[in-house]
């Protein structure tokens, strides 16, 4: 986010169908690290502990500010939003006969393989949203 304004260098990676995310890609960051706004602003603390190790402990404050979009990225994304979504897949591909999708889910397991996925935590935030229409059929497996 770096490119895009922000006070500190976070990377991000934009999953898409569309071929156009690419587009958000501005380069490889060059970033000062000795500039004033950086130092004032880090994410952490760095120092080496007695085993020569280095460790790290976040700054609340700004690990709390850097949470938000720069203006720039969200300005960038609104103006790719309509190629974003002409390009890329268009819909669903249809399930195949005899498909039960409430079956597949309870055969689940929901082990976190990718842990820096955090899936369960994504669960968890898609299962909050307040628009989240659940079929009647399917509450008693969600909620719980």
């Amino acid at each position: 986010m770096g490119m895009y304004g922000a006070k500190t260098p976070k990377r991000h990676i934009a999953w898409s169908n569309s071929p156009d995310v690419g587009r958000l890609d501005l380069g490889k960051l060059v970033w000062n690290f000795q500039d004033p706004q950086y130092i004032a602003n880090r994410t952490s603390n760095t120092k080496v502990n007695k085993d020569g190790k280095k460790q790290f402990q976040g700054r609340k404050k700004e690990l709390k500010d850097s949470q938000h979009y720069p203006f720039r990225f969200g300005l960038r994304v609104l103006r790719l939003l309509p190629r974003l979504q002409s390009s890329g897949c268009k819909s669903l591909p249809p399930m195949p006969d005899g498909f039960d999708p409430l079956a597949c889910y309870r055969s689940q397991t929901f082990h976190d393989l990718w842990q820096d996925s955090n899936v369960i935590e994504v669960l968890t935030y898609l299962r909050g949203n307040c628009h989240l229409h659940i079929p009647p059929d399917w509450r008693d497996h969600l909620l719980g």
